[in-house]
Formats: C-alpha cells, structure tokens, sequence
C-alpha cells in the first residue's frame, strides 16, 4: 500500500508549517498549496488522499476551488476537510453544500486535527501524539 498524501491549501505559510509537521508526525505526507490556482495546477499530477482546504485565500477562495474540484471527476470524490477560522458566517454550512465532507474550525488543536483525520485516513492510534 502506498503512503497516504494529505493536500493543505492554505495562504498562512506558518499555518501551513504548522500542520505540516502534525501531519508529519502521524507520518503522512503533506503537500502544500498557497493558493487555490497553485492546488489546481498540482492536483494535475497529484491524487492525494485527503485536502485540508482553507475557506479564505486571495484570488481563489476554497469554495471556488471545491466547486471546480467536484466538476472534475478525478476529483469529484476525493474527501476534503474545509478549513476557516471564520466562523460565524455560515461557512460550515456554505462547506458542506459546496461539497466539502468535513469542517474545521481554527484554531484547531492536534486532537481536533486528529479526529477529522480519522474520518478520511489511517492515523496511528498512539497517545503520545495527542499533546494538542
């Protein structure tokens, strides 16, 4: 079996490093995408098994991106977790009518983080992961 590839797609490059290395340690591979027109054209090689989608980016926001991910249908059925730290704007909702299969609120612990993943992917059951 080959190894689980996770995509975030997120503007916040410390965020980006942050998740990376959570991910990492639940020995995941991660790619990272700053912008939506950046995810696309990576998604073009690339099949991950999971994408971490922030809602808010510059240009392409994450709902224009979902929906142009779910007209694809290498795409169409690829889990995504939306991601905003805005939440008081309907955005779970808006996610989940886009298309999205989770939401996450930030800022999001590595147990949160953790229990989203296990939705989607394999995430070793180790407790000494969850410092989060």
């Amino acid at each position: 079996m080959s190894q689980c590839a996770v995509l975030v797609v997120d503007d916040e490059v410390p965020y980006c490093a942050v998740v990376r290395e959570i991910l990492a340690s639940y020995h995941l591979d991660v790619l990272v995408a700053y912008q939506g027109t950046q995810a696309l054209s990576l998604l073009e090689s690339v099949k991950p098994n999971l994408i971490l989608l922030d809602m808010m980016m510059p240009g392409m926001d994450g709902l224009t991106l979902l929906r142009q991910m779910r007209q694809q249908p290498a795409l169409a059925n690829t889990p995504v977790v939306m991601v905003s730290a805005n939440t008081m704007n309907n955005d779970r909702e808006r996610s989940l009518a886009a298309g999205a299969n989770a939401f996450l609120a930030k800022p999001f612990s590595a147990k949160e983080l953790r229990a989203v993943l296990r939705a989607f992917v394999e995430v070793p059951d180790t407790a000494d992961l969850e410092k989060g």
